[in-house]
């Protein structure tokens, strides 16, 4: 057993913390020896030898552990449609909110939208007769 005020004893650890994720174990710098049950992940010999400290190395100001969150960050899926323009859809669905927002009737929006649409096979053609047809309103204001 450690003693913290006896002699320097060797001993043999892992450098970097250990992970929790869901039921998995394993310490961070050895990836490739996953456990499942505890005793298991404890049984893990360690990478690294050196001395036994109470306070080591470079080792303060890191976590003592990791779990799904810290894992998640760097492995997250990335989107492949992520620099894709927005389906004429959810353009219409931002306009109706903020038209909403000010007052305006849902349903009056829809009607158009609806007629636009059946006016326009491509619903980015519709997109666009609407927002063409709104801005020469927005220009008889001046």
């Amino acid at each position: 057993m450690y003693d913290p005020n006896g002699p320097p004893q060797p001993c043999v650890y892992h450098k970097s913390p250990p992970i929790f994720h869901e039921t998995a174990k394993w310490w961070s710098c050895c990836s490739d020896k996953k456990a499942y049950e505890f005793e298991e992940f404890m049984r893990i010999p360690g990478c690294q030898t050196g001395f036994c400290s109470a306070d080591p190395e470079n080792q303060a100001s890191q976590k003592r552990f990791l779990g799904g969150c810290d894992l998640r960050g760097d492995n997250a899926p990335q989107r492949l449609d992520a620099d894709a323009p927005p389906d004429p859809r959810q353009k219409l669905n931002v306009l109706l909110k903020g038209l909403v927002a000010i007052g305006v009737d849902s349903a009056l929006v829809e009607e158009v939208w609806r007629k636009l649409a059946e006016q326009n096979e491509d619903l980015e053609k519709a997109v666009e007769t609407f927002r063409a047809r709104f801005v020469g309103v927005l220009n008889q204001i001046e």
